[in-house]
């Protein structure tokens, strides 16, 4: 057994009263010690919890930061132990100290994702970790059955294609591919954007796509819309709120089911909701119909938040938001069955459908691309944005006129 534990380092106190804070691993009655860049006073120092908090007295105005890297390292020398276990021969508590020192080479591409990750969770932006961390764990699977570890200066064109091929070999869709090589791209870049050793200004990257491929649509047609608005399903309040919530959407210009479950009270003013697109950061504007202030003063309450999909005072937000969307995604497929509807319904479908509407209702490709078909939603936004907001919401109040 390996145990890992977060100590402070009591046999080198400083001038200022602190001591290093140190990474014990003890493997076979061996011990040895990993230095972390941070130094603690012991009234700061939890050592049964091993993290930093913060005492009446003294504070540590970096704790969060220190609790995360201790938290990072913990997670990455955990799995260094598990990858010496899986090479199924003996090894030292030297092996892992070793091997966690040559893991802080940043030309190693495993090494430099699990940076990011850690930057990106600093950040608070969950969804772009979770992709960051699903690619790395791809990459970890085919370099372990090539026995190999990647360096940047392995990815060239030859390369990519074997990884290429090896994730469609796993019956991967072309779609999620092309995800998966557009994460390993960004990271290629940033890299070499920081000088970091083995990366190429002439990148692998350069002469390859790796855009959307269209798909089945997903919209829904306006007898399927008015089926929806008028479905008896009171007496099931979780098929109600699944029912209102689709709708919130679709009367919203398509508002995504993260931007409704982080819509506050503040963010509807005079008649209209003002919101930023939290996976693009473009700021949007829409003007209240009437069938959003009839949804918006149905679930009407006292929290912060608009609907009733967060709750105040969530601490994960994102794995809150993530829970409620299952719930949501798992709803709409029992409305779908209990309207008899052909196609299933998702969190995506009222997206699409108010473009498709848009588009038959005379919208211009300009104000909405057909079912948000562009490659990217950024691109569709920065569309939306660079029109006259009335012509948008002009738009919005003839489609739901169709469903009064």
């Amino acid at each position: 057994m390996t145990s890992i534990k977060v100590r402070l380092y009591a046999y080198r106190e400083t001038r200022s009263g602190t001591y290093p804070l140190v990474f014990q691993v003890l493997h076979r009655r061996k011990k040895r010690v990993i230095y972390s860049p941070y130094r603690v006073h012991k009234e700061c120092f939890d050592q049964e919890q091993g993290r930093v908090v913060s005492r009446r007295r003294r504070r540590t105005p970096n704790a969060d930061e220190i609790n995360a890297y201790i938290r990072d390292k913990v997670r990455e020398l955990r799995k260094l132990v598990q990858l010496l276990e899986e090479r199924e021969k003996d090894y030292s508590v030297a092996d892992i100290t070793d091997l966690y020192r040559s893991f802080q080479n940043d030309s190693l591409v495993t090494v430099y994702i699990d940076k990011q990750i850690a930057r990106l969770r600093q950040e608070g932006r969950m969804g772009t970790l979770n992709a960051y961390q699903s690619t790395l764990s791809r990459l970890s699977k085919f370099m372990k059955g090539k026995g190999e570890e990647l360096y940047f200066s392995d990815i060239t064109p030859r390369w990519l294609n074997r990884f290429i091929d090896s994730l469609l070999e796993e019956g991967l869709k072309e779609n999620t591919v092309n995800f998966y090589c557009r994460i390993l791209r960004a990271v290629y870049n940033r890299a070499c954007n920081e000088g970091v050793t083995g990366t190429d200004a002439n990148s692998p990257f350069r002469r390859v796509s790796f855009g959307c491929v269209k798909t089945v649509k997903r919209a829904v047609d306006g007898e399927t819309i008015k089926k929806i608005v008028h479905a008896q399903v009171e007496d099931d309040a979780q098929l109600e709120l699944a029912r209102d919530l689709f709708l919130f959407s679709f009367y919203s210009r398509g508002m995504a089911f993260v931007d409704m479950a982080c819509l506050r009270q503040e963010n509807v003013v005079e008649g209209a909701i003002y919101y930023t697109r939290r996976k693009t950061g473009q700021p949007l504007r829409v003007k209240m119909v009437p069938q959003l202030r009839e949804i918006i003063a149905k679930y009407r309450n006292s929290g912060v938040y608009v609907l009733p999909i967060l709750k105040q005072g969530d601490k994960v937000l994102y794995k809150r938001y993530r829970s409620e969307l299952r719930k949501f995604n798992n709803r709409l497929k029992k409305l779908s069955s209990f309207l008899s509807l052909k196609k299933p319904l998702t969190s995506y479908v009222a997206r699409h459908s108010w473009a498709t509407q848009a588009r038959k209702s005379g919208a211009p490709v300009s104000v909405i691309s057909e079912s948000l078909g562009h490659a990217s939603e950024k691109v569709t936004y920065t569309y939306l944005a660079a029109l006259d907001p009335v012509k948008v919401d002009s738009v919005n109040e003839r489609i739901a006129r169709l469903y009064l």
